[in-house]
């Protein structure tokens, strides 16, 4: 009893946050249980939460029968958009910091002033700007509509600028004497150094592309380019919004799969994601 006494704050906040993470896991639950479910169990009453009979039907439906757009083809788009959007933002906001943290040339502070401001631009206010553009190039409707304006993200850059500041320049100097040129040095020696801020940023790119509705929406009006937000949302309205619920369910649980996979695969970068983003000026 003076363990349990001693420990009662703990103790409590222990199984509030136990019950706080049930009640968010229970629709998952559901959703995964109804999409299992033959749809004409899915209304049944009282509600199970185990399905009487178990079937993959739902997915066949949704991924090879065409109803409203192909939903394998959205979720192939999906794929193909988060991945390369991710690597691309890897690669030219990486190499964008180096130049900005490491390399001395005029007008180096300006530009990252404007970095850092255009921070406080809201989306919307480009919105259409950027899509006279793309339609001026013909780009509507291609993927490189959905990734090359991600390139220009200053949240990226100004990320992994603030985490190269934090590197000793010893090494750098060192690497120097050796003989290593810049690209060398920016290779072999800062890139395995900032790997956390690298997947952090992977991650929050990643999860931004494949939910992102908005852009797609607009720029893909082609029925095999639309995403995969994009092509959930006609297939909602085609099936009147709850009419099939086995078939929409099993649609949003196959959407949640690769984001869940890469989250499993980097959970342990999410915490010093949090911190990362807190850095300072």
């Amino acid at each position: 009893m003076t363990w349990v006494r001693r420990n009662a704050k703990q103790i409590v906040l222990l199984v509030v946050l136990t019950m706080l993470a049930i009640l968010w896991l229970l629709p998952i639950l559901w959703a995964i249980s109804t999409s299992l479910k033959p749809n004409p169990h899915t209304y049944r009453h009282p509600p199970r939460w185990i399905p009487e009979v178990a079937t993959l039907e739902n997915f066949r439906e949704v991924f090879f029968t065409i109803r409203t757009t192909p939903i394998w083809r959205a979720y192939y788009n999906s794929l193909v958009v988060s991945i390369s959007t991710t690597f691309l933002v890897l690669v030219v906001s990486s190499l964008a910091a180096y130049a900005l943290a490491r390399l001395d040339f005029p007008g180096r502070n300006l530009i990252f002033a404007i970095i850092v401001s255009s921070l406080l631009i809201p989306g919307q206010i480009t919105l259409i700007p950027v899509f006279l553009r793309l339609h001026r190039w013909g780009w509507l409707n291609t993927y490189k509509a959905l990734i090359v304006p991600a390139l220009a993200g200053p949240f990226a850059v100004f990320l992994l600028r603030q985490f190269m500041l934090s590197i000793p320049r010893d090494l750098e100097d060192a690497a120097r004497i050796d003989g290593c040129s810049k690209f060398r040095t920016f290779y072999t020696i800062v890139l395995p150094l900032i790997k956390p801020a690298l997947t952090t940023l992977a991650i929050f790119t990643f999860f931004g592309s494949w939910n992102d509705f908005m852009w797609p929406l607009i720029t893909m009006t082609r029925r095999n380019m639309m995403t995969l937000p994009v092509a959930l949302q006609a297939y909602l309205a085609a099936f009147n919004y709850m009419i099939e619920a086995g078939y929409i369910l099993a649609a949003s649980v196959a959407a949640t799969v690769p984001p869940a996979v890469f989250f499993l695969v980097f959970r342990r970068y999410i915490i010093k994601g949090i911190a990362l983003s807190g850095l300072k000026l």
